[in-house]
């Protein structure tokens, strides 16, 4: 595949405000050239590493001048077996943390047998880098090489590890010498991508270009960062300034997560003064992510006042005239309360106004006074909150006020299954949470509170189902997937539900299983697939689910037919970021160039890191991050930041992902790549895999069990090996 069609971008992240497409009039389509050999193509030069001692030059151009297709791009050859003695140390590495780690890793360092040594440098290389002992580290992995010379993974780390001290040219060599040891397409591959990024960061941008456009044509796993690269190189060359927002472009539509991407094509919307919009949109979609970028707020609010209109007028929340689905017939079930319009972090956002639209008469009642005030079907009614007296007016669409109250209200249809559009939702954070219209079954009630309206949608489980479905299942077609997914909801809504809570909502529309943007959203096969699922009860623990996945889950469930031999250990992790996704993966998607949400690679800016943490505590600059909890496959569930004045730890993944991509980042499983300027930390490469928390059901990988012919019941299973599921209108169990 070497032409790309040019896509609008839309940066659709659960919390982040859609992304205006960048217009481009006449942009020329960005033609790459596959077909020229290893020695036309690549920068490296071989020659300067030494003579080959296990492989040809000859056989590495056969192995590694490949298109997306090819098999071999989903070969894996890796091995993750330890010594039996440093097993015992990394697991104790999960429960005992960094420091002690460290400290046990060491009592091996100098073993008599040279693999167990080997094995234990290796792993307090990767240990000393991330702990900012760059020196440290070189020391430590150059042991390891001397002991096992013909160990590929070794030679590759100590090329990452050359790479992140800034000794650019040694990293260069390092990387071309691997591939006399090996030329399996994971280590080469891997080098490659540092061979480019070592080019690019010693000036030498023509021979990085080059890498980065073989990059493009020949890794599916490394298309958007190397489109990125791409148009970081065009932009900072006068003769190709304008392709550089086709590259980024490129590498959006590739993987809408691709934040630094996302950076810089705001920087480069400013070059047109004539379309200010574009920038002001741009930056608006920065500054909800991180509201700590001062940068991003200043730009947001220079093109504002330059548009001359109020920012949330450009914004692109879904607005609807009237309810769409207006009736939905579902049995009665377990009630649960869900609060609206939450943020990030799953706080409800006062809001200052919003309108409501029944499809059916609406009754509004006062939990004293009893019922106030009737409106007729598809006749808006406006709540305002009074800041002054901290109640709500609710008016007319003429703006009488008809009800004013400061105790809760609920407002509710008189007929059963007829819905309410939630419409022109307003907060003083116009950037808070995604203020769409959204349509919901049940009641709603309004609560006053010192700072605005919280409003609490108390339906029942089944009402919310094929909304949940609409938002977490878009690209899920199966209908056995989308069967199975229903029943997991079910459970998963049914437990919350019944779990006790002090505040007035068990879930809120941005909780991290239950995305709600509202029934409106839903198709055929979705409501199909909620009816279908009624009356089946899941039992049993973890019943989440997330949205893609590799080969390695939280919960330990390989999404292969073959289980691979993976066990944790900090060096295992990095090896695994490297690790090709297998040609049976369950996960796979049907494009060959769509692989961003199960295997991903970005490049973030230490400084930004840097003003998300001071926002937080006295950080300073950046000189170390670390792991700080682990789940029992490495994936990072808190970590460590070390700065020049102090230092943070996150509390769980969520505000890990925030601080070190303003919360694009796709998972907490990844390993990283600090590079060192000095004791300061300028950039980091983050390499990671899945889409989601790893938890529970996979939902791409459901997909794929479907098409290979799975029912939902054996989806379930696959992902639930403990879970039974009941019929309960038969009382059959499985």
């Amino acid at each position: 595949m070497n032409k790309y069609r040019i896509l609008s971008i839309f940066l659709s992240l659960s919390f982040v405000i859609p992304l205006a497409s960048f217009a481009q009039d006449n942009a020329p389509v960005s033609t790459v050239v596959g077909e020229a050999t290893y020695e036309e193509q690549s920068s490296a030069n071989a020659s300067e590493a030494g003579k080959p001692s296990t492989v040809s030059k000859s056989e590495i151009v056969t192995r590694i001048d490949m298109q997306l297709g090819d098999s071999i791009i989903h070969s894996n050859v890796l091995e993750y077996k330890l010594p039996a003695e440093l097993s015992v140390v990394a697991e104790k590495c999960l429960s005992e943390g960094t420091d002690a780690c460290f400290v046990l890793y060491k009592a091996y360092e100098n073993a008599a047998q040279a693999p167990v040594a080997a094995q234990a440098n290796l792993e307090l290389a990767v240990l000393s880098m991330q702990r900012g002992n760059i020196k440290e580290s070189l020391r430590y992995i150059e042991r390891a090489g001397q002991l096992l010379p013909e160990d590929p993974f070794i030679a590759l780390t100590h090329g990452w590890i050359l790479f992140a001290d800034g000794k650019y040219k040694k990293a260069r060599e390092t990387f071309a010498a691997l591939l006399y040891l090996t030329a399996d397409f994971e280590y080469a591959s891997s080098a490659k991508l540092g061979t480019a990024l070592a080019y690019y960061f010693e000036g030498n941008k023509k021979a990085a270009a080059k890498d980065f456009q073989y990059i493009y044509t020949s890794n599916p796993y490394l298309i958007s960062f190397a489109a990125y690269m791409m148009g970081q190189i065009a932009a900072q060359d006068k003769g190709s300034q304008k392709l550089a927002p086709v590259f980024l472009q490129q590498a959006l539509s590739h993987d809408s997560h691709n934040y630094p991407a996302l950076e810089l094509l705001a920087q480069l919307s400013e070059q047109d003064k004539k379309k200010p919009l574009a920038s002001f949109q741009y930056y608006s979609t920065l500054f909800s992510l991180d509201p700590t970028n001062k940068t991003s707020q200043k730009k947001m609010e220079e093109y504002a006042e330059k548009l001359k209109k109020q920012p949330a007028d450009y914004l692109f929340y879904l607005r609807l005239d009237q309810p769409i689905v207006q009736q939905l017939n579902v049995p009665q079930s377990a009630a649960v309360n869900m609060a609206l319009y939450a943020d990030r972090w799953q706080n409800p956002v006062a809001l200052k106004s919003v309108s409501v639209m029944p499809s059916g008469i609406m009754s509004i009642t006062d939990e004293r006074l009893g019922e106030v005030l009737k409106s007729p079907s598809f006749v808006t009614r406006v709540l305002d909150f009074n800041a002054e007296t901290k109640s709500i007016d609710v008016k007319d669409a003429r703006g009488h006020v008809e009800f004013s109250a400061r105790r809760p209200f609920v407002l509710a249809n008189q007929k059963d299954g007829k819905t309410i559009l939630i419409k022109d939702a307003r907060a003083e954070d116009i950037f808070a949470t995604d203020f769409s219209d959204k349509e919901v079954t049940g009641r709603l009630r309004v609560i006053p509170t010192d700072k605005g309206i919280l409003l609490i949608n108390e339906t029942h489980v089944e009402d919310l189902i094929p909304g949940l479905l609409a938002t977490q299942a878009q690209n899920v077609h199966e209908p056995a997937a989308l069967r199975a997914l229903a029943v997991v909801f079910r459970a998963a809504l049914q437990e919350a539900a019944a779990r006790q809570t002090d505040k007035p909502y068990h879930i809120t529309d941005n909780d991290v299983y239950f995305k709600f943007k509202g029934i409106n959203l839903t198709v055929q096969a979705q409501l199909n697939a909620a009816k279908q699922s009624r009356g089946l009860k899941l039992s049993g623990s973890g019943l989440g689910y997330y949205q893609s996945c590799g080969v390695v889950s939280y919960n330990q469930i390989a999404n292969t037919a073959r289980r691979p031999d993976y066990q944790y250990s900090p060096a295992n992790v990095m090896k695994y970021m490297l690790s090709n996704p297998p040609l049976d993966l369950y996960s796979s998607p049907a494009d060959p160039t769509q692989w961003a949400a199960i295997k991903w690679v970005y490049l973030y800016d230490a400084a930004d890191i840097e003003s998300r943490l001071n926002a937080r505590t006295n950080f300073g600059k950046l000189r170390a991050l670390e792991p700080q909890k682990l789940s029992p496959m490495g994936r990072v569930l808190s970590m460590r930041f070390v700065g020049s004045k102090g230092e943070y730890i996150t509390d769980n993944e969520q505000e890990t992902s925030y601080i070190l991509s303003a919360g694009t980042m796709r998972s907490g499983f990844f390993d990283f790549v600090p590079m060192y300027k000095g004791k300061d930390i300028t950039r980091l490469l983050v390499r990671g895999y899945d889409s989601g928390t790893g938890v529970g059901l996979c939902v791409a990988g459901a997909e794929g069990l479907a098409r290979l012919g799975r029912d939902y019941q054996a989806i379930i299973k696959y992902y639930f090996g403990s879970a039974r599921i009941l019929d309960t209108q038969t009382g059959e169990l499985h």
